[in-house]
C-alpha cells in the first residue's frame, strides 16, 4: 500500500499522463467531442479499419495503460485524449474480470459478453464521464457513438486477453497486467451502480 502512494506521488509529481499522439486531422469524424479513429479489427462497427500493422488508438492505450492509470487527473488536450480516457477505463474493468479468468477461452468469452452488455454513453445519466464528454446533438449520433464504443470495447477486450495470456491457452494470466486492476485511473469506473 506505502508503495503505490510513493509511485503516485512520483508520477504525479513528474509533468502529467501521457496523452494520444492522434491529431485532429487523423480523425475521420467526430462524434460526441471524440475523435473517430481508425482501427486495426476484426469487430463489425463503424470504424474505419486500418489494413497495415499501423499503431491504432488501442495499440496506444495500452502502451501508456500502466503509467495512466496511476494518475489522479487527465487534462484532456484534444479529441483523441478523451478516447483514451475511455478506453484505459475499459481496460481497467476488462482486468477485473479476466482476474477471475484460469484460461484464456474463459476470459475472452467474458471479455465478449461485457462488451456487448448495455452501457451508458456521453449524455445519459450514468455515464461516469459526463463532465469530459458532451452529449450527442440527435439520436443518429448517439446510436453512432453506441455502436463505436461497442466495436471499440469488444477489440480492447480482445487485446487485452493477447496481453494477459500471450501464447498461453489454459495457464493463469499475467500477474504483472491483472496486479493493475486494483488500480482506479483517475477515481473513476466504468462499472454501473446497481
Amino acid at each position: 500500500r506505502g508503495r503505490w502512494r510513493r509511485l503516485r506521488r512520483r508520477a504525479e509529481g513528474m509533468s502529467g499522463a501521457y496523452h494520444s499522439s492522434f491529431k485532429e486531422d487523423q480523425a475521420v469524424a467526430f462524434a460526441c467531442g471524440c475523435s473517430v479513429l481508425p482501427i486495426r479489427t476484426t469487430c463489425r462497427g463503424p470504424a474505419p479499419t486500418i489494413k497495415d500493422d499501423g499503431e491504432d488508438i488501442i495499440d496506444e492505450m495500452l502502451y501508456y495503460f500502466r503509467a495512466n492509470v496511476l494518475f489522479r487527473t487527465f487534462e484532456i488536450k484534444g479529441p483523441a485524449d478523451r478516447l483514451l480516457v475511455y478506453l484505459t477505463l475499459y481496460a481497467t474493468e476488462c482486468l477485473r474480470r479476466v482476474e477471475h479468468c484460469q484460461a484464456r477461452g474463459e476470459a475472452l468469452k467474458s471479455l465478449t459478453t461485457m462488451a456487448l452488455e448495455a452501457f451508458p454513453i456521453p449524455g445519459e445519466r450514468n455515464f461516469p464521464l459526463g463532465s469530459f464528454f458532451p452529449g450527442p446533438e440527435s439520436r443518429q449520433e448517439a446510436d453512432f457513438v453506441r455502436s463505436y464504443f461497442k466495436q471499440l470495447r469488444e477489440e480492447t477486450g480482445r487485446r487485452i486477453v493477447d496481453k494477459c495470456y500471450g501464447d498461453s491457452v489454459d495457464g493463469p494470466p499475467n500477474k504483472w497486467w491483472v496486479a493493475f486492476s486494483k488500480r482506479r485511473f483517475m477515481n473513476k469506473s466504468l462499472a454501473v451502480p446497481t
